[in-house]
């Protein structure tokens, strides 16, 4: 396609889901951005993906990934972007996992 010049269409707009404020304290980057792990159950990451639902309120999907294999370790999905979220994901992984124990 790139090489005929032909481009997709998005028909949705975007989202803007994170609006920072200036003089907000940015969190702490413990992982140093290295999203390898040399071992299982090490180091965990972790997305927030906003699922578009027609004709209703969006939905946002919490993911907690094990780097080492690439596996999914817990989820949850929820119509809101808050803290919870993220802790019953990580409720999901440990249920998954036994432990996030050093991790």
């Amino acid at each position: 396609m790139r090489t005929i010049g032909l481009e997709g269409v998005r028909l949705r707009r975007r989202h803007r889901t994170t609006v920072t404020h200036p003089a907000a304290v940015k969190a702490p980057d413990p992982i140093g951005r290295d999203f390898t792990a040399a071992m299982v159950n090490t180091k965990y990451v972790g997305d927030i993906t906003y699922l578009p639902v027609s004709g209703a309120k969006p939905l946002y999907l919490a993911t907690v990934i094990d780097p080492s294999s690439r596996q999914l370790a817990g989820w949850a999905v929820a119509d809101h972007m808050r803290t919870e979220l993220v802790i019953d994901a990580l409720a999901a992984a440990q249920r998954t996992r036994g432990s996030l124990t050093g991790a």
